[in-house]
């Protein structure tokens, strides 16, 4: 058989009888105060609600809990939300989820405010608080390299924040983050890794939210989500990452988004369909904690981006 028609005969085989390939899904939670409260208080009912995310099967959640200088200046302490519900992460990595640390840089004003002062001290003052965690996931996704330098210097060694080839300037003040000029791949940056969520390309999102690409975050309303697992499941890649707020499950956003956009049953329905399409694409779907994945992406024996 000659080469050509040794390829002619792979490309006629079906997919359901090739061997599956592996798709690792990592799904983060940003542990924010509900925002249906804030900035009036910060109210945690997004995180008592987290319990229920035990309850899917074979999903592993990376969690993350806010700790810096707006949690101090509300609460008294940096650690208060890593303190009063200990319970739920010690929960949380009995069934193989982990924790990370939720950064957010705000001002006393409560606007982002990424001076180099307010960066080291929010740095300083939450990985204290959380004893110097390895795993990050930005406050509106935002990073630059004086911030992710210092944090590498605290002990960070993972970041899953990028959004590639995304860019915003702000809404009220705050949500400015750059990612323009981010691929889709994981990175190495000052000895840390990056890991992308999937941001997809869908031309009728991107002209609403004004940017290149779209992420929406797992507890959107399905309708909309499926054009983004649409987006992903063409790339032919081999790791997905998504994340959403812990507010989304609990009802606790506030206004037309609690009503319409976000709830726990579409991150129920939003799962089914995942694992829906990956079947039928022919991968063994392999849920992961964001450390995991990162063990997973960075080895040289096991995948091609080391």
């Amino acid at each position: 058989m000659t080469g050509l028609q040794h390829a002619k005969v792979s490309l006629s085989v079906p997919p359901a009888s090739r061997a599956p390939r592996d798709l690792y899904v990592a799904i983060g939670v940003d542990c924010d105060p509900d925002r249906d409260a804030y900035p009036a208080r910060l109210r945690w009912r997004g995180v008592e609600a987290l319990p229920r995310l035990f309850d899917i099967e074979d999903v592993r959640w990376t969690l993350n809990v806010r700790a810096d200088t707006q949690v101090r200046q509300y609460c008294g302490s940096a650690a208060y939300c890593w303190e009063e519900y200990h319970h739920i992460w010690r929960l949380a990595e009995a069934r193989g989820s982990a924790i990370a640390w939720h950064l957010h840089y705000f001002g006393p004003d409560g606007l982002q405010d990424v001076s180099e002062s307010n960066i080291l001290e929010n740095i300083e003052v939450g990985s204290a608080a959380l004893g110097r965690p390895d795993v990050v996931h930005m406050g509106w996704t935002f990073q630059n390299d004086f911030s992710l330098r210092h944090l590498a210097r605290a002990g960070v060694r993972v970041d899953y924040s990028p959004v590639p080839r995304m860019r915003f300037l702000g809404h009220g003040g705050v949500d400015a983050y750059d990612w323009s000029r981010f691929a889709y791949r994981p990175q190495l940056w000052h000895g840390v890794k990056m890991i992308p969520a999937f941001s997809a390309f869908d031309p009728m999102l991107s002209r609403r939210f004004r940017t290149e690409r779209v992420m929406l975050t797992m507890t959107t309303r399905p309708i909309l989500y499926r054009r983004l697992l649409d987006d992903f499941f063409a790339s032919g890649a081999d790791f997905f990452v998504s994340y959403f707020h812990a507010d989304e499950i609990a009802n606790a956003v506030g206004g037309w988004r609690n009503r319409h956009l976000y709830s726990f049953d579409h991150l129920r329905a939003n799962l089914d369909a995942l694992r829906e399409r990956a079947n039928r694409a022919n991968y063994r779907l392999c849920f992961v904690n964001v450390r995991e994945l990162a063990d997973i992406l960075f080895d040289e024996g096991r995948t091609r981006y080391a």
